[in-house]
């Protein structure tokens, strides 16, 4: 139940681009395994058997209507209409839709949700489907989605109090903020007067009737299609389709009405201010006319060339970043909107003191991209990582997972792009990506750019605002640049031979231990190190390697704490060896190897990860990151200054100091909980201290535990643990603890009325450091727990009271550097109810704690679904790796919670979980912190 946001907008790029001159119009060609078929009612039909995971397949109604499709007295039904699709359908009348797919393990919003927008709405199932009974259920509950659903009067009223709370999530000044944006881009069209949450007024008092005529109107077969992908039987999910999805007859027969967004036809500049906005920023939007989909063969050199234009220019303005610009960050980007429109988007966050310096250095950047493009060192780059990349997803026999392929099909279905084997894409790739060069970029790109076609939006907090441009002002930057002299975009770069000119001197294996439970090795290095290793075909032709050590931040002296909280950072910006940051990038492009370091508050450790064929050269970095780190003095300064600034510019709004007083209440005031000041910053982060305080975590291997895991023998990977890690020093470091978590709180209740919205936000927040014997016991309980108290208030805030639209509750547990419990429950609803809900919460609390018997049901779902993601999880090697590590780490004495889960799983019963609700809850500290609306706010409301 996702609505358009701001984010999402600028995350989502659909690269497309017409290049004339090719006269061929072959059309590509689908995977064999891909069917597709189109019904008597114009329903579509895609059916792609896939083997990962096993046992699960993912299905979706994809329907190709929302909210510009309602008239005056609808809007918002749309979206009502896709909550009412769980609540009550032919075949399961009332919620038994959602209690019957939760018997069956799945999740309510993991492998059950949907979501609509104004032009499409999406049903989303993945489900297990080793029985066939099951699957065809499944298309039957898409079939009652498509035509079956009930629509009663009371359910009806019951759910507009659900859909009122979600709207108040989504109000305030951030959500007008981004509405701006969004309302911009849709330039006064029809869709900029169907936004999908819709009016209050239709919400609250829209009959009946009115949401039932949308459904038979919009809800046509000809508008659908039905897409399973998963391990399934073709031949028997196509008989399921055409027994469930023929009945309905079409009306429309694939005919909608036409709504366009025009371009812009001048510029304009727009300013929106607000003392809770925390940023001062400038976008720049311009629309473009929409495309062909890429269907032909001749449609794809234009595909590829804008999926090279847009990380070429991401990778020009990171790039840039590091030359301290006057602005806090900038890029640009080349995306599909709404599938209606091509928008080319500029954007940049402004420091307050030097807004006017930020906006011409982002103007100038934009025009030395326009006008120049990209230098050659950059597109062949780009060129080589990407058809590397390429070649060895195509080389690797790992099979795709079905979410990616559902997304290709989605693709296909609401925008017409051809799905295509990974093979043939590579072939295309391969014949076509000579042909892009530095002259074809730069006319694509001045091609694009239409200044006079160009919005710009203006965000900034009241503090900021005097120093923001005016209209004339702003566009007159831009102008004055576009007539100004630039340099082009120039790099010296000398990228050396070899990484390593000489090899370490290797290290010796003390001794191997075959771990029977999880068919793994652990090998004791000379050096004191210790490295477990599983070899694995989960991740064909891949490596992947984590190691951790404790201590971290927490087991350094306070005067050591600022500075260790950037030291990775700056360390791995300038570079190691030899080699800058930017000579290394490029020494490995088309190579898939990396490793990168972490001194994180309670352990520091490692990330590394490599194709089977760079694999060496993933454990050469580790060396040498560890031997031979290096400090770019340029560097540590622009990011000492960038934080600096970052702390004088931010805008701190109530929320913020809400967040931050109610997190020195619940974690204490010290130094692990201070505000990074300037002043603090001045002082407290130093050049000196880097290279000792990373020492202090990597100057010895003795403790280090690494896990790796590979698509190889162990007989192949030994020489290079031996070279690479039994070679690093092997002394004593002191790794203790200095910080302990402090005793924790007293019963408090923390309410501030400051927040900018209409809604309050309520934190129930219970903690206790309560020694833990048992970890993965306790976490699983409390994992379980956490589950059974979501399902209860969601019962009764949500589907009895109609007071809240969701809850979250997250119960999280350490052990290091002391014992910590700590269950948060949260919720949002109106200032008016939040008494009633806080006392409800707190009587459900104690229901369950009192009657375990009540929750028997939801308790036997919950474990379902835990062994049902077991199952899926141990066929994904970033499980394994994290499980052995987790299991280390807590010095876990056995490897039952990742080889005997399911046996684990039956030892939990209703008594268990009620005496740790008791036990977790109701006998520790409480704080109950509430967020409320400003006290003008609450009397605007009333």
């Amino acid at each position: 139940m996702i609505q358009i946001k701001m984010r999402q907008l600028f995350l989502t790029i659909i690269i497309l681009f017409i290049v004339n001159g090719f006269a061929f119009s072959q059309q590509l060609e689908a995977p064999k395994r891909l069917e597709k078929g189109t019904l008597d009612n114009g329903l579509t039909y895609y059916i792609y058997p896939n083997p990962k995971p096993r046992g699960e397949a993912v299905y979706r109604l994809f329907i190709k209507s929302g909210s510009v499709f309602e008239t005056e007295e609808q809007r918002g039904l749309a979206h009502f209409l896709e909550h009412m699709a769980f609540n009550g359908t032919k075949h399961f009348p009332e919620n038994s839709l959602t209690t019957f797919l939760e018997s069956k393990g799945a999740k309510f919003g993991a492998d059950l949700n949907a979501h609509t927008s104004m032009n499409e709405t999406v049903y989303k199932l993945q489900l297990p489907s080793s029985d066939q009974d099951f699957v065809d259920s499944t298309i039957m509950i898409l079939a009652d989605w498509a035509g079956g659903l009930l629509l009663d009067s009371a359910a009806v009223e019951d759910e507009r109090g659900v859909i009122f709370s979600e709207w108040l999530l989504k109000d305030g000044p951030k959500y007008d903020a981004q509405n701006a944006l969004l309302l911009e881009l849709l330039n006064n069209s029809r869709y900029s007067k169907r936004l999908t949450i819709g009016d209050t007024a239709v919400i609250n008092n829209a009959p009946v009737s009115d949401l039932r005529n949308y459904y038979e109107t919009w809800y046509d077969p000809s508008l659908m299609a039905v897409a399973v992908v998963g391990d399934v039987k073709p031949k028997k999910v196509k008989k399921a389709i055409k027994k469930y999805f023929s009945v309905q007859k079409s009306v429309l027969q694939g005919k909608v009405p036409e709504y366009n967004i025009e371009n812009y036809e001048k510029p304009e500049v727009k300013t929106i201010t607000h003392e809770s906005l925390a940023k001062v920023e400038l976008y720049t939007i311009q629309l473009l006319e929409n495309i062909e989909p890429v269907s032909r063969e001749q449609d794809y050199p234009a595909y590829l060339q804008n999926l090279l234009l847009n990380q070429l220019t991401s990778a020009r303005f990171s790039e840039l970043s590091f030359s301290d610009p006057a602005y806090v960050k900038a890029g640009y980007s080349y995306f599909s909107f709404l599938n209606q429109k091509r928008v080319l988007s500029g954007s940049v966050e402004l420091a307050p003191g030097k807004v006017k310096q930020g906006i011409i250095e982002f103007a100038t950047y934009a025009e030395q991209l326009f006008r120049y493009g990209f230098t050659q060192s950059e597109i062949e780059k780009a060129k080589t990582d990407y058809i590397s990349n390429l070649r060895r997803r195509v080389e690797s026999k790992e099979p795709v997972s079905s979410k990616p392929l559902m997304s290709e099909i989605y693709n296909e279905f609401y925008k017409g792009y051809k799905v295509i084997s990974l093979k043939d894409e590579y072939k295309l790739a391969e014949k076509y990506i000579e042909s892009i060069d530095s002259v074809a970029l730069v006319n694509q790109l001045q091609t694009l750019r239409k200044p006079e076609q160009t919005h710009y939006m203006l965000y900034a907090f009241d503090e900021a605002k005097e120093e923001l441009p005016t209209e004339t002002e702003l566009l007159e930057v831009f102008d004055s640049v576009a007539h100004s002299p630039v340099l082009p975009y120039s790099q010296d770069l000398s990228v050396p031979d070899e990484l390593m000119p000489q090899k370490p001197s290797p290290g010796s294996v003390v001794c191997i231990n075959h771990i029977d439970e999880i068919d793994a090795d652990q090998l004791q290095l000379s050096n004191g190190a210790s490295v477990t290793f599983k070899s694995t075909s989960l991740s064909p032709g891949r490596v992947i390697m984590s190691a951790y050590r404790n201590g971290g931040q927490y087991a350094l002296d306070s005067a050591d704490y600022v500075s260790a909280t950037y030291a990775d950072q700056i360390l791995t910006l300038s570079g190691v060896g030899q080699f800058s940051r930017k000579e290394l990038n490029y020494y490995r492009a088309g190579k898939m190897a990396g490793a990168t370091f972490h001194i994180e508050p309670k352990r520091s450790g490692i990330v590394g990860r490599s194709s089977l064929e760079d694999m060496e050269l993933m454990f050469q970095q580790l060396y040498m990151r560890w031997m031979e780190p290096r400090i770019d003095t340029a560097v540590f300064q622009q990011v000492k200054s960038k934080a600096i600034e970052a702390y004088q510019t931010t805008n701190v709004t109530p929320a913020t100091k809400f967040g931050r007083d109610l997190g020195k209440l619940i974690n204490g005031d010290n130094y692990t909980t201070r505000v990074f000041t300037d002043s603090l910053l001045e002082e407290g982060l130093t050049l000196d201290r880097l290279i000792p305080i990373y020492t202090s975590q990597f100057g010895s291997a003795n403790g280090f535990n690494f896990i790796i895991l590979g698509d190889c023998s162990l007989k192949e990977i030994q020489p290079y643990i031996e070279q690479y890690i039994a070679s690093l020093p092997g002394y004593e470091l002191d790794n203790a603890y200095k910080y302990t978590y402090p005793p924790t709180f007293n019963d408090t209740t923390f309410v501030r009325n400051v927040s900018e919205n209409s809604k309050s936000t309520v934190r129930l927040i219970f903690q206790t450091n309560k020694s833990i014997e048992n970890f993965n016991h306790t976490e699983l309980l409390n994992d379980i727990s956490a589950e059974i108290i979501n399902k209860r208030l969601l019962k009764v805030l949500r589907e009895e009271m109609g007071m809240i639209y969701s809850s979250r509750v997250r119960w999280s547990q350490a052990l290091y550097p002391s014992s910590l419990q700590r269950c948060t429950i949260t919720f949002s609803c109106k200032p008016e109810d939040v008494d009633t809900l806080i006392q409800t919460t707190l009587e459900q609390l104690n229901y369950l704690a009192t009657q375990p018997e009540s929750f028997k049901t939801e308790l036997s779902d919950v474990l379902k679904n835990l062994k049902k993601e077991w199952e899926l999880d141990k066929q994904n090697i970033s499980f394994w790796s994290a499980s052995i590590r987790n299991n280390l780490y807590n010095k876990v004495e056995n490897w039952d919670r990742i080889a005997h889960f399911d046996k684990i799983l039956e030892q939990v019963n209703t008594q268990k979980v009620s005496e740790n609700i008791n036990d977790g809850l109701l006998e520790v500290p409480l704080i109950k912190a509430v967020l409320n609306p400003a006290q003008d706010k609450q009397k605007e409301e009333h």
